[in-house]
C-alpha cells in the first residue's frame, strides 16, 4: 500500500531537465526527443565554453609569469659559493692537522658541515617559498588555470608576479561560477540520459517476466470500462506515452566513482609510475575538490605535458560523473525521505483509530 502511493513518483527532485520515461505530464516522443537533444547541445555547449577559458587562462598566465622565469636564478650560485667556502675549510683543517688523527678531524669536520646546514637553511628562509621559480609550461598554465576554477588548488604552481596574482583573483570570480553552470548542466544531462539507459536495461531484462504476467493478467485488463479504454488508445494515437519511472540504485551511482576512480589509477600508474593507492588518493583528493599537492601530474620524466592533460580531462570528466551521482542519489533520498513521512503518518493514523476504538468500547 504504502509502496502504491510512491509509484506515481515522477520528476526528478532537483533536475532542470524534463525526464521523458515517467512524466506524469504525457510529453509526446517528439517534443521529448527535442528537448533531450537541446540539453545534449547546452551541455556541449557549456564544456566548449569551460575549456577555452581554461586555454586562455593557460595562456594568460604564460605571458605574465614566463617572463619571471626568465631572470636568473640567485639561490643555486649561492648554494654552490656555499658549499665551495665547506670545501676549502675541510681542506685548510686537514692541512693545519699535521698529524691526522681521527677523532680531532672528524670533530673539525663535523663543525664545518654543520655550518654549512644552518647557512643553507637560513638564506633558503630568507628568500622564501614565494621566490620558487616554475616551469610556465601551456600543460602546467593548463593545470593552474583549471585547479583554480575547480576549487582544487594544488599549491605545486603559483605566480610571483603581483598582476599574476590580481589576475588569477578576477580569472576566479569569473570562472567558479561557470564551473558551477557547468556541473549543474552537465550533471543534469547525464543523469537523465543514464536514467534514461537504466530504464531500457531493467526493461529488456524483465521483459520475459512482463511478458508472463500480461497473459495472466489479460483477462483483468478485458474486465475494465470501454470509457477507459477509449481514452488510452486516444493517447496512443496521439503520440502519448506514460511508462513508469524506473529508479537508479544509490549503490550503483556509488559504484560508478569507485570504478572511475580505480580507473584512473591505472592511468596514472602507467603515466607517472604511482602505486596503485597513491593514484586512488590523487583521483579522489581531485574529483573531492580537497587537492592537497602533494602528488602532481607532469613529475615523470618524458610525459610531463601528457600526463597533464589526461589528468586535466580526467578532472573535468569526472566531476561531472560525480554531479551526475549526486543528482541521482539525492532523487533517491528525497523519495526514502517521502516514504518514511508516510509510513509515520500512517503509523501515526493507526494508533488515533485504536485509541478511538478503545475509548468507544470502554
Amino acid at each position: 500500500m504504502l509502496g502504491s502511493e510512491l509509484r506515481n513518483y515522477q520528476f526528478p527532485v532537483g533536475s532542470t531537465t524534463t525526464y521523458c520515461p515517467g512524466n506524469t505530464s504525457q510529453i509526446p516522443p517528439k517534443l521529448c526527443h527535442k528537448k533531450s537533444i537541446s540539453s545534449i547541445v547546452s551541455s556541449l555547449g557549456i564544456c566548449v565554453l569551460v575549456v577555452g577559458y581554461t586555454v586562455l587562462g593557460a595562456l594568460t598566465f604564460m605571458a605574465l609569469e614566463g617572463k619571471a622565469n626568465l631572470q636568473p636564478d640567485t639561490k643555486s650560485t649561492e648554494h654552490d659559493t656555499l658549499r665551495s667556502q665547506t670545501v676549502e675549510k675541510l681542506w685548510s683543517i686537514t692541512e693545519d692537522l699535521n698529524i691526522l688523527y681521527k677523532d680531532n678531524w672528524t670533530r673539525l669536520a663535523e663543525q664545518e658541515v654543520l655550518k654549512f646546514q644552518n647557512l643553507l637553511v637560513d638564506r633558503h628562509k630568507l628568500l622564501g617559498n614565494g621566490q620558487r621559480n616554475y616551469n610556465w609550461s601551456f600543460s602546467s598554465a593548463f593545470l593552474y588555470s583549471l585547479t583554480l576554477i575547480t576549487t582544487i588548488g594544488y599549491g605545486s604552481i603559483t605566480p610571483r608576479t603581483a598582476w599574476g596574482r590580481l589576475i588569477t583573483i578576477a580569472y576566479a570570480l569569473i570562472g567558479i561560477p561557470l564551473m558551477l553552470v557547468y556541473l549543474s548542466t552537465v550533471g543534469d544531462t547525464l543523469a537523465q540520459h543514464f536514467r534514461q539507459f537504466y530504464y531500457k536495461l531493467s526493461q529488456s531484462k524483465n521483459g520475459k517476466t512482463k511478458s508472463k504476467l500480461n497473459k495472466n493478467e489479460s483477462s483483468a485488463l478485458q474486465s475494465k470500462a470501454p470509457l477507459e479504454n477509449h481514452i488510452t488508445k486516444k493517447q496512443r494515437e496521439m503520440g502519448f506515452e506514460n511508462p513508469p519511472r524506473k529508479r537508479v540504485p544509490i549503490f550503483l551511482t556509488i559504484l560508478i566513482v569507485i570504478i572511475y576512480i580505480i580507473g584512473g589509477a591505472f592511468i596514472f600508474n602507467k603515466l607517472e609510475n604511482w602505486t596503485f593507492i597513491e593514484g586512488s588518493y590523487f583521483c579522489f583528493t581531485s574529483l573531492g575538490t580537497i587537492g592537497f599537492g602533494e602528488l602532481i601530474p607532469g613529475a615523470a620524466s618524458g610525459t610531463n605535458g601528457i600526463s597533464v592533460f589526461v589528468s586535466s580531462a580526467f578532472i573535468l570528466i569526472g566531476m561531472a560523473i560525480v554531479a551526475m551521482c549526486f543528482n541521482l542519489i539525492q532523487d533517491e533520498t528525497v523519495i526514502i525521505a517521502k516514504r518514511m513521512s508516510l509510513w509515520w503518518h500512517k503509523t501515526g493514523k493507526l494508533e488515533e483509530e485504536e485509541m478511538s476504538i478503545t475509548v468507544k468500547t470502554s
